[in-house]
């Protein structure tokens, strides 16, 4: 067996110019693997997750005030711990045995402290399982006929080298060029610098096309460009060159929307659906809760719990972001009446039990529960999945592995039975086990073009074409962070710790394998202006200063035939065929049994958008969001209301009884209600939120007390007709005042300001409405109608002497009334039905032609609505003059 080795090998996708059969080409951990199987060393896979925390035991053990990493352990364990292992894993790899030496610094001292606290509890490094390989191949032969090495051996850390040098190894570094032409002089300079050191500019250059330099405007420009390349311009061998993960998958999304097999570059994410499941499902142990995570663990695809059941219940948090909640309460009230009694305990278990203090962290043994609770769903799904041939078999063991690491490592961390374990800790865990979560769609398709995700990888094939995709800053060795005398202590202990000085000289060496891999053209494709350029580039750019950037939109190279075609512009009103089938079973735009004050507001003043809501019934995306704007505080100070007036003693409260009343009551609607306030980072909300509440709500009973009301009805829901056509509506207080007289309130979350001017203007169809329905309910109109406003604690009304001195009294500006409003509702309702039945629809929009139709006499004016229909409004089209 031939075996072709290399560091930075495994990072070629796609069709092999060759077969490798019997002549693998291994990575080092692919090699190390293979030779610990040969050699009978092979074990169970060591999880990183697993040596950290295991390696974090042994630095709580050996920890004191005076070691070097004590504050740092302090502030973060699990960092500090990787940041520390991964030092002593360079340590092993470059020679060391573990043991300290007479007279090492002290940082030294500490490390090999805290090696000893280690010993027996760590899985192996790769060092150590290299120093075995070692020992035991000189004891016995394996069937390995040559090894290339495609880096000098100095490139290899001192266990490497051990191992190598009781093999028979042959060294296969570029020597010269294999292209003709300017490509071939570029190879020869690049080669000579990169080897020799010597830099000399190509003499005359031919100009033959065997070199393209291109920079696009955009990276999806070039995307395009890569994919027309595929079909106009096929090539036998061409390989494409890209090691940045993100550059790559984005390329293959391209070449998949535009029917070209990908090449299945594969960006490592913690984004992939069945791994978020175990830090959405530990977020539900903490206090306070996280809203916006709480929702998502009840509306993920995968979870500990079935979908049916948390779906309802995220519709239910969505409305009413509490557990505990009139919403959430009739939820859980159905799904115990559905459910087994083990199912129920699952809900109650995952949501609605115990949580834990954040800075205080949970008991360990509780946390490994829910790990394992997780873990035992996931498989289950996977085995109906493996049963039932469908798809996500790979993404769901993922997860199950991602459960099992979590579960190991949170058990190497126990030490006694009062264990506990905080949000931090666990994040970090959880991020050590989904690093390396792969897109499983990422598979390279049959007919793709050969791939290389690093530029090493170009030692192991060469191509006809090699296009270098977007070459950007490379990963540069980095410092060694300990200090000279650290180095010297530890070199003399026979440490021999890879130079990084060295290794930046060799660097250039491997960025121009690209370069040196194409066998008749090389295209490079630059990244866009602004981003930093590759070393290979400069020294190409130095040595062939000849070559022209070729601006990629600006040259038919990345021009592709695309026939012209019109966007459609929005007009200002539709046409529909009077006559049509349809037309009879919708004699009007609606299908609302009975219409309220909001969907007569959109009929009036933007037929289209009632058309499309109430005619087409098409509905915005539902996102259940938890909402945290003033829609969520209003409601909130709504039901506080409700919740007071609940009481009927309430109406007689002095301010200090409101106030005693109000912190218990907040506190435990907000649990149930409004969690988006108690979440962290929302103090500053809370505070301003409770003392706007309770200063309005003082404000309100003194409103009450004032106007001498009697009895209260809180969102009391109102039935009328606007003649032949059905109302409905629910005024926030519907007040009875003495001798059977009534009077309604609307509470808004705002200022007076806004409202006083609606009064003034004219505009209080809403409280017209209720008055109307109030009369028609209870055959008197109310004495009093108005708006009370929160923020300012203020009541503006139209009627004089209800509710006390204080109360702003406004007279409407042309002698407006609710009765005349209401009589002009009626007109508007007919003449919206009227435009409907001969076909005509107003669309009314900033830029839209012809302009709305100008309401006829008696009818309301037409008003502005507000943003909360910009959903709709988008489906209009795009105006005239628009970009």
């Amino acid at each position: 067996m031939k075996i072709t080795f290399s560091l930075h090998a495994g990072g070629w996708q796609g069709a092999a110019a060759a077969p490798h059969l019997g002549r693998p080409v291994l990575s080092p951990p692919a090699f190390l693997g293979l030779l610990e199987v040969q050699l009978g060393l092979a074990g169970p896979p060591t999880v990183m997750a697993r040596r950290t925390a295991a390696f974090l035991v042994a630095l709580r053990a050996a920890d004191a005030p005076g070691r070097f990493f004590h504050s740092s352990l302090q502030a973060d364990e699990m960092g500090t711990a990787a940041a520390l292992l991964a030092w002593r894993d360079e340590w092993f790899l470059a020679g060391w045995d573990g043991k300290s030496r007479e007279g090492w610094p002290s940082r030294l001292g500490d490390m090999a402290a805290v090696e000893a606290a280690a010993v027996g509890r760590i899985g192996f490094g790769e060092g150590e399982r290299l120093a075995l390989v070692a020992e035991r191949i000189a004891k016995r032969r394996i069937p390995i006929e040559k090894v290339l090495v495609l880096e000098p051996l100095a490139a290899f850390p001192l266990r490497w080298r051990s191992v190598l040098e009781q093999l028979p190894v042959e060294i296969i570094l570029p020597r010269q060029a294999q292209a003709a032409g300017d490509l071939g002089a570029v190879q020869q300079r690049c080669l000579a610098a990169a080897v020799e050191g010597t830099l000399a500019p190509v003499g005359a250059f031919a100009a033959d096309g065997s070199i393209a330099v291109m920079r696009p405007l955009s990276v999806e420009a070039a995307e395009h460009w890569l994919s027309n390349q595929y079909h106009t311009a096929p090539v036998a061998a061409r390989l494409i060159v890209c090691d940045e993960p993100a550059l790559g998958s984005s390329l293959d999304e391209t070449l998949r929307a535009t029917g070209v097999p990908i090449c299945g570059y594969s960006e490592s994410s913690s984004l992939r659906p069945t791994v978020q499941a175990l830090p959405l499902a530990l977020e539900t142990l903490w206090d306070p809760v996280e809203p916006a995570r709480l929702l998502d663990f009840l509306m993920h695809p995968v979870g500990p719990l079935p979908a049916s059941v948390r779906r309802r219940l995220g519709r239910a948090f969505a409305a009413e972001p509490g557990i505990g909640g009139q919403a959430w309460t009739t939820v859980r009230d159905e799904l115990r009446a559905e459910l087994e009694p083990e199912a129920d305990r699952k809900v109650t278990e995952w949501l609605e039990g115990p949580r834990y203090d954040r800075l205080a962290g949970a008991p360990l043994d509780l946390v490994v529960n829910r790990v394992g609770l997780l873990r035992s769903a996931l498989q289950a799904r996977l085995l109906k999945v493996i049963e039932e041939r469908g798809v996500g078999e790979a993404d769901l063991r993922s997860a199950v592995s991602q459960c099992s690491a979590v579960m190991d490592a949170l058990n190497d961390l126990r030490t006694s039975a009062a264990d506990m374990v905080k949000p931090r800790l666990l994040e970090q865990l959880v991020a050590q086990t989904t690093a390396d979560a792969a897109n499983t769609l990422a598979v390279a398709e049959v007919g793709c073009v050969a791939s290389a995700a690093s530029v090493a990888a170009c030692a192991v094939e060469s191509a006809d074409e090699v296009i270098w995709w977007m070459p950007g800053s490379p990963k540069l060795p980095a410092a060694h962070p300990w200090l000279q005398v650290e180095l010297d202590a530890l070199k003399a202990a026979g440490v021999d710790l890879l130079d990084p000085g060295a290794e930046m000289a060799a660097m250039m060496t491997l960025w121009i394998r690209p370069i040196l891999a194409a066998r008749k053209r090389l295209v490079l494709v630059l990244p866009p202006e602004g981003a930093e350029l590759h070393p290979a580039w400069q020294l190409v750019s130095v040595v062939a200063p000849q070559l022209r950037i070729t601006v990629l939109e600006h040259d038919d190279l990345g021009k592709v035939a695309v026939a012209a075609q019109e966007l459609p512009l929005a007009r200002g009103a539709w046409r529909f065929d009077p006559g049509a089938k349809w037309r009879g079973t919708f004699p009007a735009p609606t299908r609302r049994d009975a219409q309220s004050f909001s969907s007569l507001e959109v009929a009036f003043n933007n037929p289209a958008l009632a058309v499309l809501q109430d005619a087409a019934h098409l509905r915005a995306g539902n996102m259940h969001a938890p909402e945290q704007d003033t829609r969520l505080l209003g409601t909130l100070a709504h039901r506080l209301v409700q919740i007071l007036l609940s009481d009927p003693a309430a109406l007689g409260w002095s301010p200090k009884q409101v106030e005693d009343w109000f912190g218990p009551a907040a506190d435990k609607l907000l649990k149930t209600e409004g969690m988006p306030l108690l979440a962290p980072g929302s103090s500053m909300q809370l505070t301003q939120f409770k003392a706007a509440a309770l200063g309005g709500i003082i404000s309100l009973v003194a409103y009450l007390n004032a106007a001498g009301v009697k009895r209260v009805e809180a969102e009391r829901s109102l039935k009328g007709a606007l003649g032949a056509l059905p109302l409905r509506g629910d005024t926030d207080l519907l007040l009875y005042l003495d001798k059977g007289a009534t009077a309604a309130l609307d509470l808004k979350w705002s200022r007076a300001a806004r409202y006083r001017d609606k009064l003034a203007g004219g505009d209080f169809l809403q409280l017209a409405l209720y008055a109307h329905m109030v009369e028609q309910e209870t055959g008197a109109p109310p004495v009093a109608v108005g708006f009370f406003t929160f923020l300012d604690g203020g009541l503006s009304t139209l009627n004089d002497g209800v509710f006390g001195d204080k109360a702003r009294v406004i007279s409407p500006k042309d002698g407006q009334t609710t009765g005349l409003l209401v009589k002009g509702a009626a007109a508007s309702w007919e003449w919206r039905v009227q435009q409907w039945q001969a076909g005509e629809v107003d669309v009314i929009g900033d830029g839209l032609l012809p302009a709305p139709t100008v309401p006829p006499d008696g009818c309301l004016p037409l008003r502005t609505l507000g943003p909360w229909h910009l959903d709709y409004v988008r489906l209009f089209g795009q105006a005239e003059g628009e970009a």
